[in-house]
């Protein structure tokens, strides 16, 4: 079974196994193709029995994200969950913005955030973050396409098409410190997952088995 679902803000990615397993009695092995942090929320794809096998097609697929980001602020862990304190900003036009929006299309060597379940050596890195020491690891990511949706004030809507496994955190952090601008993401809202869009989706209260819609893939 593959099915897809539009998890709400403030649940992980793992309380929506636990939802379904309850709702449905499901006694199998069930995974999900792609975690989104807590706060974030939208398209998020479970997979149960033979089907969790397929987890690495589904690492293929590129991704699209909807991001609000707040300008002149800063967060330890680069999202509204974090240590919130006043940071620098500068001022810009949306051509100047625009114009740094297309230097991150392409291959680029992105910055793991210290806040992250990567591991070196073994250890998550968000545990050296907590013990204060700082850990430099960088993964190649690609990104196709980057939209300015709008800008209202310090608050900017910037829509992402990546590959899997890309940080929008990061990505925002390092397109506004190319202007010179501190910022955090508070919104993060995951639309697409190759053609599997948010309307294919079920709501997590109908996580049920009279209104469970699967995926026919």
């Amino acid at each position: 079974m593959i099915l897809a679902v539009n998890k709400p803000p403030g649940i992980s990615s793992f309380d929506v196994i636990r939802i379904f397993k309850k709702k449905n009695g499901f006694k199998s092995k069930v995974g999900h193709a792609g975690t989104l942090d807590p706060f974030a929320e939208g398209l998020l794809i479970l997979l149960t029995d033979e089907d969790t096998k397929r987890f690495e097609e589904f690492q293929q697929y590129p991704k699209t994200y909807l991001a609000g980001v707040k300008l002149g602020w800063k967060s330890n862990t680069l999202d509204i969950e974090g240590k919130l304190e006043k940071g620098q900003i500068n001022e810009f036009n949306q051509s100047q913005l625009k114009e740094k929006l297309k230097n991150f299309i392409g291959q680029i060597e992105q910055k793991i955030p210290a806040f992250s379940a990567a591991k070196f050596k073994g250890k998550p890195l968000y545990k050296y973050a907590l013990e204060g020491k700082k850990v430099k690891k960088t993964k190649p990511t690609r990104i196709y396409d980057i939209q300015l949706i709008s800008q209202l004030r310090s608050l900017v809507y910037l829509r992402f098409k990546v590959s899997s496994g890309t940080y929008i955190r990061q990505l925002c952090i390092d397109i506004f410190k190319s202007l010179g601008i501190d910022c955090f993401v508070f919104y993060l809202k995951r639309e697409a997952i190759g053609e599997i869009t948010l309307e294919q989706t079920n709501r997590i209260e109908n996580l049920s088995p009279t209104k469970l819609k699967t995926l026919a893939l």
